[in-house]
């Protein structure tokens, strides 16, 4: 969540949901809920089954023009949101962009990557 907050780039808004966790998500959740870029904080009373639902719920409430996705495990560089915003802004034509990630451990060793998942070139 600090991750997110930290961003170069400011202007968003963040969007807290919460799939009925079974962990302490909900109580960390709560310590950004007043946040002043916190525009909703849902908990389900029940579990969707899906990610994917949660994704549609948060899609639906989304008011700017970008989205960025970011679970609960992820994290990011201070300048993500900067280099995505502008490269769109460069770039109007483009409707979806991704970028490459890393697999890291509880005290954030890189592991590896999602390469073999993601490079499209042949």
């Amino acid at each position: 969540m600090d991750s997110i907050l930290d961003q170069t780039f400011q202007d968003f808004e963040l969007i807290l949901l919460d799939d009925k966790s079974t962990d302490l998500s909900v109580q960390i959740l709560d310590k950004y809920a007043a946040n002043p870029k916190v525009s909703h904080f849902i908990i389900n009373e029940k579990n969707s089954g899906s990610p994917f639902k949660q994704w549609k719920k948060g899609l639906n409430l989304v008011k700017g023009k970008y989205v960025w996705i970011a679970e609960s495990d992820d994290y990011s560089d201070k300048n993500f949101l900067f280099q995505m915003v502008s490269l769109h802004n460069t770039h109007p034509e483009i409707a979806l962009a991704f970028s490459q990630s890393y697999r890291v451990d509880q005290r954030g060793t890189i592991t590896g990557n999602w390469l073999d998942y993601t490079n499209f070139t042949n």
